[in-house]
């Protein structure tokens, strides 16, 4: 069988002395003191990093969230349909991306499209980054601007009014 306690009768005579007792409370009101001024450290942090990320999000909503268009109904419904947008915002894109602006093919993919169409591309293209790492994302409306001068941009113009 195993003795538990303090079996030393040196440490037993001064830990039964008042000043032996005092340390001893004082080592508790210590360990306690620090137990709570951890706690409210953690609790202080918890609670600035919930707030700086309920405003991160918010930041990066306003500022730099993309915002899809609804589809007019005033207009005639999107004459093509959404995986036929899809790939003509994949097609718009790879046409910019890189060197050259790629005008014709943009141009060819948006022959024929109606009002609705081209929302629904623009829906599709959302936000994308340019080959320079340190642009910013940009809708297709502004690659299209970033991307063409103003005469080729009148062009789009006649093929898609209301939108440049």
């Amino acid at each position: 069988m195993k003795k538990q306690g303090l079996h030393n009768p040196a440490i037993m005579a001064i830990a039964s002395s008042p000043q032996g007792q005092k340390a001893i409370a004082n080592t508790l009101d210590n360990a306690n003191n620090t137990v709570n001024a951890t706690a409210s450290i953690v609790k202080g942090v918890l609670k600035t990093g919930f707030f700086l990320g309920v405003g991160y999000f918010v930041y990066k909503k306003i500022f730099n969230g993309f915002s899809s268009l609804s589809e007019d109904r005033r207009e005639k419904p999107s004459n093509i349909s959404s995986g036929m947008a899809k790939n003509k915002a994949e097609a718009i894109f790879n046409a910019m991306y890189g060197f050259g602006n790629g005008f014709k093919s943009v141009k060819q993919n948006l022959m024929g499209v109606n009002h609705n169409g081209f929302i629904r591309i623009y829906n599709e293209f959302g936000q994308r980054k340019g080959v320079n790492p340190l642009s910013k994302k940009m809708t297709m409306i502004e690659w299209f601007s970033d991307q063409f001068n103003p005469s080729e941009l009148m062009e789009l113009r006649f093929l898609i009014p209301h939108f440049f």
